[in-house]
């Protein structure tokens, strides 16, 4: 039907293409993977004018059936993930950014703000992939119109809808799927189901996922890498009137799992995340006339994360506080013994609550055309953390942060070859918690100029700044970190904002009909440089440290601490981020290739320090083809990982270990036995390699073949 052939020119590549004389001359539009980060307007991600992929739900069945998000994404030029096999959150790195909001993450709008410090990445989001319909990726500080802190990029999840799940004509409709991997083993159950009636329409969907440990390539089992997740959402839509629509969403998801501190014999605690989430959205675009392209939205978010110890423990309680009697304003730790019993709890909680309004308008002045697009947008972040016998609350202080902003973006089009952005952000915020507030602002401008020489070719060079307040963690943490690293915590209320400029050039190619009348090509080509002022970081601060100590065992003691052993987030003046990213797809039809390269440099530009969030340079490979009337999709997908060791390594911050280079390759296949029946097979790390991808803590997972059924039900 016509919506599985939309489906199918979707996921072609990374910029869902085809095109063919058949499709054409069936009045078919073609489907560029749409992206609205970028600008919020809807545009193809090819003609986007920046760094820009988009991944829809057809190609991510095919050639990946996906258990985490992280296998998706890796494969995105300038796009990685961090994460940790005792957690089943995932962090989202673009161009060497991320943790603490650097790259704006959105789950249909609502931003996904929860984070905690630890030995890992410092903000993950939640959610399953069964749910997502699409996935939208923009590069660098260049989506100013997109919400503050986005100074590494945007990534936007985007739900399911109703159309995702009927065929044209149907009332009612369902699927279920189920998959089996063997290394763990891991088991996926799913359920979803969409009903349209007149303008109104719904689709819910419940998973669930049992995940054992699995082994790493050298058959060791990768410690505490199992969970129980139970995960749904429900998305409604009603149309009361042409142009308008109005939209709500739920969504929960529930995670179980053992969380440990390195070594594999630390301190284990028994792990519940919940994260539930709410949106409301309305939606108008005027048919009399262009001056109304509408779009509203609120948004609460709520994750929480408790956890019980499993394992009893005598340590000690510290807090910081500056004792006059020593020396006025130096600050002492106050360290008690402490005996912690199994079962003991913690939590953190992140409570997000956000809008967004905005608007475009489109005018025509004889051979010019402007899209005007303005609006405003918010949040606040409310964390909580609770602790009262261990350090988390430490870590992870409580606070509140405040963060507005409006924009303003006109593009011109002179023409048809020439564009022309400008576009201007304002953004403020607001901290508050431990005594401290502190507010800062900014604006930050854009200005981008394309020019399309020949057909089917566009260039453009952009000039973009983004703003960054400081996190509650950033700004307060405080205390002594526990035994036997024992380093003390130092908060800094005088941390300045972040401020990224980006300079980026590129190409689009896009060309149908190359060889023959089917086949099709596409080429996005980018180089940028993003010099970060004020880049906050963690560091050591070097001594003699005037700290010192008093304890009670039993009697009061004085003895001073680690004073050449410091942490603290502290501005670094000036981080510089260059690289290179290129996506090429070549699609023939009844086979087709995909290329992805990503080269990615960047350093401290007063020290020459390598920054340790910087990725792997990395080469993606894909090739595959389509057979007996493109009901069996099948192919290889080649990944060529070299080594990152460019950073000083911090064994007392959390040993950021380096990361050796590696090639892996996985080999996919998705069989469609009839209109309702599908299955899948996928072969991830297919000559079991040993490997450990850069960031993560843990080793990657072996050889596992994983095979999937999807059955679907319909009137």
């Amino acid at each position: 039907m016509l919506r599985n052939r939309l489906a199918q020119l979707s996921a072609v590549g990374t910029f869902a293409l085809m095109s063919s004389a058949s499709v054409v001359a069936q009045q078919v539009t073609q489907l560029d993977g749409i992206i609205i980060t970028s600008s919020k307007v809807d545009t193809a991600a090819i003609d986007v004018l920046g760094g820009a992929s988009s991944v829809g739900r057809a190609q991510m069945d095919e050639q990946f059936s996906p258990d985490r998000i992280s296998s998706v994404l890796r494969t995105i030029p300038g796009v990685t993930t961090q994460e940790t096999a005792r957690d089943t959150g995932v962090a989202i790195n673009i161009r060497g950014l991320q943790d603490f909001g650097r790259v704006n993450v959105l789950i249909d709008g609502a931003r996904q703000n929860f984070q905690r410090s630890g030995h890992s990445a410092n903000g993950v989001v939640y959610f399953d992939p069964e749910m997502i319909g699409s996935v939208d990726v923009t590069k660098g500080p260049t989506s100013t119109v997109y919400g503050s802190g986005a100074i590494g990029g945007v990534v936007q999840f985007n739900l399911l809808n109703a159309d995702d799940i009927l065929e044209p004509g149907e009332t009612a409709a369902g699927r279920v799927r189920t998959r089996f991997g063997t290394n763990g083993p891991t088991r996926l159950y799913s359920a979803t189901a969409a009903v349209k009636v007149g303008n109104f329409d719904i689709v819910g969907q419940i998973n669930a996922r049992r995940n054992d440990s699995s082994d790493d390539g050298d058959g060791t089992e990768i410690f505490n890498d199992n969970d129980d997740t139970d995960s749904k959402f429900i998305k409604m839509r009603f149309r009361p009137a042409q142009g308008h629509e109005i939209s709500g969403t739920f969504i929960d998801y529930d995670s179980e799992f053992i969380d440990r501190i390195e070594p594999a014999n630390g301190t284990r605690r028994a792990s519940d995340i919940d994260n539930q989430q709410f949106t409301l959205g309305y939606t108008y675009k005027s048919t009399a006339n262009t001056f109304f392209d509408f779009d509203a939205k609120v948004y609460a978010n709520r994750t929480t994360l408790e956890q019980l110890r499993l394992d009893s423990t005598s340590t000690f309680r510290n807090t910081i506080t500056p004792f006059a009697f020593f020396a006025p304003g130096v600050p002492f730790a106050t360290q008690t013994d402490v005996f912690i019993p199994a079962g003991a709890a913690r939590s953190v909680e992140v409570h997000t609550r956000g809008f967004d309004v905005h608007n475009t308008s489109r005018f025509k002045f004889a051979n010019t055309k402007l899209a005007l697009t303005y609006g405003v947008d918010g949040f606040v972040d409310r964390v909580a953390s609770v602790d009262p016998l261990d350090n988390q609350d430490e870590f992870t202080p409580g606070g509140e942060r405040k963060v507005t902003g409006g924009f303003a973006q006109a593009k011109f089009t002179f023409f048809s070859n020439v564009d022309l952005i400008g576009a201007v952000r304002y953004d403020s915020y607001q901290l508050d918690g431990s005594g401290v507030q502190v507010d800062d602002d900014h604006l930050s401008p854009k200005v981008t100029l394309a020019v399309r020489p020949l057909a089917g070719i566009t260039l453009f060079a952009t000039y973009a700044e983004a703003f960054r307040a400081p996190a509650t963690s950033e700004t307060l943490t405080s205390g002594l970190h526990p035994a036997p690293a024992d380093f003390v915590l130092l908060p800094n209320p005088e941390l300045r904002p972040e401020i990224a400029q980006n300079v980026e050039v590129g190409l689009n190619a896009k060309y149908d009909g190359v060889f023959s009348p089917v086949d099709a090509f596409r080429l996005k080509v980018v180089g940028y440089r993003n010099e970060v002022e004020d880049f906050i970081d963690g560091v050591s601060v070097d001594g003699p440290f005037p700290v010192g100590v008093i304890g009670f065992n039993p009697a009061p003691i004085f003895s001073p601490i680690f004073s050449d052993n410091t942490f603290q987030y502290q501005n670094r003046n000036s981080v510089l981020i260059e690289g290179v990213e290129i996506e090429a797809v070549y699609d023939a039809k009844s086979w087709f290739m995909q290329f992805a390269a990503a080269h990615i440099r960047g350093r401290d530009q007063e020290t020459g320090e390598g920054i340790r969030s910087i990725p792997a340079d990395q080469i993606t490979l894909t090739a595959g083809f389509r057979a007996f009337q493109e009901k069996l999709v099948a192919g290889a997908r080649t990944r060529f990982v070299a080594n990152q060791e460019r950073f000083t390594e911090l064994n007392n911050l959390g040993a950021f270990a380096r990361a050796d280079g590696y090639v892996i390759v996985d080999v996919f296949s998705q069989y469609k036995l009839s209109e309702n029946a599908t299955f899948n097979l996928n072969i991830d790390n297919l000559f079991d390699k040993q490997y450990r991808q850069h960031l993560d803590q843990d080793n990657s997972p072996g050889f596992a073949a994983r095979f999937g059924m999807t059955m679907r039900f319909g009137k």
